[in-house]
């Protein structure tokens, strides 16, 4: 089931990395019509502006996606401005790096807030609109973090384990409702999420990748994709007309595939991986 043209979606965290390539792509190929949504006006205000200049219309709304009421004003703006809803992409997402022992309450509960619950109540609002539009898709933006824990990451990794179920539930139950999901687990994808969540640039994999050395090289051709590249992929899907899950980059398919067939020896080997202490945000 193709993408029709003149598409309408609700894109959240679409001011930079993953949200804003899809955004720009979908206007270029589909004239897509949008909400768009982050906490940055500025990036959004400039997002907008790109994506008229390549044929597409936008509506922004500047927020955090765990305020309140937010989640319902996106679908009624999409409503009101567009008539319909044919996509939704749950994009939006935060880290909080640290070991277990360092990391409160609140933390976990903010983390989760960010990459869980607002997918989730976002989807609620959202199904009615989507189960009257033909064709009608889901797409969730997880992490081969949402399938693999690692040290000084496992509160990201557990609020991404609950996205990647959620999103594979739903791509059974809504499946007699001929609404496609799909679940989207990049490894590294050069972004500016690493920055924006404090992680060090020692595991930075958009700075490590601006190096002329060998490491930089590695990581730029080998270890990691482009965001372009992983706009690609997701559109790919899109246009297949089925639900299925993209595991991304070469490092990522080779640990989803050893946690799946030798869960004990990717166990040992994440135990390898030094933690990130935490740092104030």
């Amino acid at each position: 089931m193709h993408l029709p043209q003149n598409l309408t979606a609700i894109i959240t965290g679409a001011s930079t990395g993953i949200g804003r390539g899809l955004a720009t792509t979908l206007a270029t190929i589909y004239k897509a019509r949008m909400v768009l949504t982050a906490r940055s006006e500025h990036e959004l205000t400039t997002l907008k502006q790109e994506v008229e200049k390549r044929g597409g219309e936008a509506i922004i709304y500047a927020a955090d996606i765990t305020t309140s009421g937010v989640t319902a004003t996106l679908v009624k703006e999409c409503i009101k401005n567009f008539g319909s809803l044919n996509l939704l992409v749950n994009n939006a997402g935060m880290a909080i790096p640290g070991r277990f022992d360092e990391l409160s309450e609140e933390d976990w509960r903010k983390v989760m807030e960010v990459n869980f619950f607002s997918t989730l109540t976002l989807t609620q609002q959202a199904l009615p609109e989507l189960k009257a539009a033909k064709p009608a898709k889901i797409v969730n933006i997880s992490s081969v973090a949402g399938k693999i824990a690692f040290p000084g990451s496992i509160s990201y990794c557990a609020s991404k384990f609950a996205m990647t179920a959620l999103s594979e539930g739903l791509a059974a139950e809504l499946a007699s409702d001929d609404i496609q999901v799909i679940t989207v687990c990049p490894g590294w994808v050069r972004t500016e999420f690493f920055e924006k969540n404090d992680v060090p640039l020692e595991k930075n994999p958009t700075s490590i990748a601006r190096q002329s050395d060998l490491q930089g090289l590695m990581m730029k051709h080998v270890l990691s994709i482009s965001t372009e590249q992983c706009v690609r992929k997701i559109v790919e899907a899109l246009e297949s007309g089925k639900s299925r899950e993209l595991v991304l980059t070469l490092p990522g398919k080779i640990a989803e595939r050893l946690h799946g067939t030798a869960p004990d020896l990717m166990r040992a080997l994440a135990s390898k991986i030094p933690a990130s202490k935490r740092r104030e945000i």
